[in-house]
Order: structure tokens, then sequence, then C-alpha cells
């Protein structure tokens, strides 16, 4: 009678010790499969209004920024038109607003002797930290003229497309 009892308890046993493995295996399962959810990626319509207001100058230039971001490839494809001003360099700057920021990269740089053909256009693929300061609103671009560095400048806005 008690090798009975003993055999029930330890098939009793043999099955909750297999029950428990079984279940502890599920939930590490189903934490794999959470960890490996990904947010989605998204597209950004980029614009900037580029104007005297970031720099407090007294210029009448103008120019505006279009463009689209695609966190998938990390690319920054643009288009910039200028009216009432000759460009000499027109960067994209990273900082606090109001501040002059630090330089990403220059987009136009006048050659001597030839005319600046609008719009300027082009493309800039990003590191995660320049994605990251994008995405907060951290980015200026600035149009310097041959008088005045920089003459007018605009904060890039980004609106999920």
């Amino acid at each position: 009678m008690r090798d009975m009892i003993n055999r029930g308890f330890l098939k009793g046993l043999m099955a909750f010790l297999l029950l428990s493995a079984v279940l502890a295996c599920k939930k590490e399962l189903a934490q794999e499969d959470d960890a490996k959810v990904k947010p989605p990626v998204r597209t950004y319509v980029v614009t900037a209004r580029i104007d005297k207001k970031g720099t407090n100058s007294n210029s009448e230039a103008t120019a505006v920024l279009k463009g689209e971001y695609d966190e998938s490839t990390k690319v920054l494809v643009y288009t910039l038109e200028c009216e009432k001003i000759e460009p000499v360099l027109i960067t994209l700057r990273s900082g606090a607003k109001g501040s002059i920021g630090a330089m990403i990269a220059e987009i136009y740089r006048k050659k001597p002797e030839v005319p600046v053909v609008y719009p300027v256009k082009g493309l800039y693929t990003l590191s995660p930290l320049q994605e990251r300061n994008l995405l907060k609103g951290l980015w200026t671009v600035a149009v310097n003229s041959a008088s005045m560095t920089p003459e007018i400048s605009g904060v890039l806005t980004l609106k999920q497309k």
C-alpha cells in the first residue's frame, strides 16, 4: 500500500514538474516574441521656412526647403529654393534654438564664376545621433551670402506622412 502511495506521489510530482517546465518554456517563448516586435518605420515630410527671423538680420531674402526623411533608409532628400539672395554657402546645422549650432553638412557652396542653379537638390544619410536630433526639431538650415554669415536661417520641421 505504501508503495502505491509513493508511486502515486511520484507520478503526481513528475506530472507537476513536467507541466511547470512546459509553462516556463511557453513564457520564455512569449517574451522572445515580444522582444522581436519593432516599432513601425515612419516617413516624414520635412519643411523649413528660411528668413531673417532666425538671424535677426535686416535681409529681405527668403528660402524654402522641402524634403522627405525615411527612418528605414536614414536618408533625408531635399530641395531648396531661394529668393532675393545670392548664396555662397548653405549648411545644415544642429543645435538648440537660437544658437549657431554644430555644422552637419554643406549642401551648397558657390563656385567662382558659376551661377547658382535653383533648386538646390540633394540627399544626406544620417547617423543615429543626427536622426534623433532631427526628430527632436534641433536642425536648422543657414544661408550665407557674401555680405552676411548667416543672412537667413530656419528650423526644419517634420510631419509624419
